[in-house]
């Protein structure tokens, strides 16, 4: 095996592509190094690591082939004890050199599990930490038996649901199309379209920070909030800000009974409880009053309410919405109250 044949191995067995003897083979590998020369090696000494055991490895021996169907060889267990041991400190140097190509899934001495939804139900999936994620169907988690080290790391492919356990300490990444979520604790949603081409990310709580798998860690592209979602764009490489499509009320205790109130304060009302943004095109109608009974109403339907008695309309624009209409044409709001919800918003 030469080291292209060896560094296309790895690959396979990150992405989950490898025969079971060559699984058995590189995880021999991990083990051989885990029991043996555990606490000896260093990641000071793991520098340039690659380049010398490749080299002393062309010098002293070579790989057997791994698909080699006659295990007979006299000379074959003294190649695969020193060529495993070698390899073993060469993985390990590319983990801390940067050099494995797929940084969505980091080596570790624990076994990564997957699960897969093959059904038409929600699958809940506990992690080591007690976090909890929900499968939807036809989506994957890869995740790690045991957490190390300073972070905890899975892969998702679909849709799902997560309630991270918070701990500052070690925070949380999921690797989704593209996109890495990074969250101390917090609810979110993430889903990657089948074809691959758009990662949504939908915050219900708490507070998170994504960034394309490109650009990396050190350049965040967006904050998202609760009631507020980030959109990412394989082709173009970047982001967008949105709405979630049904905002969850974050104050309860914030009242919507307004009598001859402003509309600038109505909008401070709902920035208070939803999280959101409500501005104006025309800001004369901010000054408009409004009585209403916007209590236990969502989102949109308050704004539904709050449009049909000015004489308005409104609009989602990023992460905002923004009223817009010609001032203040009050009309009774008392037809509106028991009006069945209209989600028909647009996003712009």
């Amino acid at each position: 095996m030469n080291r292209e044949q060896f560094a296309a191995l790895l690959e396979k067995y990150q992405d989950g592509r490898c025969t079971e003897q060559e699984k058995l083979l590189v995880e021999h590998w991990f083990a051989l190094l885990e029991n043996e020369n555990a606490g000896e090696v260093s990641e000071s000494d793991l520098e340039g690591t690659s380049e010398r055991m490749w080299a002393e490895m062309q010098e002293k021996t070579f790989l057997p082939d791994l698909h080699e169907r006659n295990g007979n060889s006299p000379f074959r267990s003294i190649y695969l004890r020193w060529a495993t041991m070698a390899a073993s400190l060469l993985l390990i140097g590319w983990f801390f050199t940067g050099r494995v190509r797929d940084r969505h899934v980091p080596l570790t001495a624990y076994a990564w599990e997957e699960k897969r939804n093959d059904g038409t139900n929600i699958l809940p999936v506990m992690l080591e930490d007690s976090s909890v994620v929900e499968l939807r169907p036809g989506s994957s988690l890869r995740y790690p038996s045991r957490f190390e080290g300073g972070k905890r790391e899975v892969v998702l492919k679909g849709n799902g649901f997560f309630s991270i356990r918070k701990n500052p300490k070690k925070p949380f990444y999921v690797h989704s199309g593209g996109v890495t979520t990074r969250v101390l604790g917090t609810s979110f949603h993430v889903s990657t379209a089948p074809d691959g081409q758009q990662t949504k990310v939908e915050v219900v709580t708490g507070l998170v920070s994504v960034y394309s798998e490109k650009t990396g860690e050190d350049a965040v592209d967006m904050l998202v909030s609760p009631n507020h979602t980030a959109t990412f764009n394989r082709n173009s490489g970047k982001f967008s800000a949105g709405l979630a499509d049904r905002p969850r009320m974050l104050n309860a205790g914030i009242s919507f009974q307004f009598n001859n109130a402003p509309l600038s304060l109505v909008a401070q009302h709902m920035r208070d409880a939803w999280g959101v943004d409500v501005e104006a095109e025309n800001s004369q109608i901010m000054n408009c009053p409004l009585t209403a009974d916007l209590s236990g109403q969502p989102l949109f339907t308050q704004l539904d309410i709050i449009c049909a008695a000015l004489g308005a309309k409104y609009k989602v624009r990023g992460s905002a919405i923004r009223i817009s209409g010609p001032g203040c044409k009050i009309r009774s709001t008392h037809a509106f109250r028991t009006r069945k919800p209209n989600h028909s918003h647009m996003q712009t």
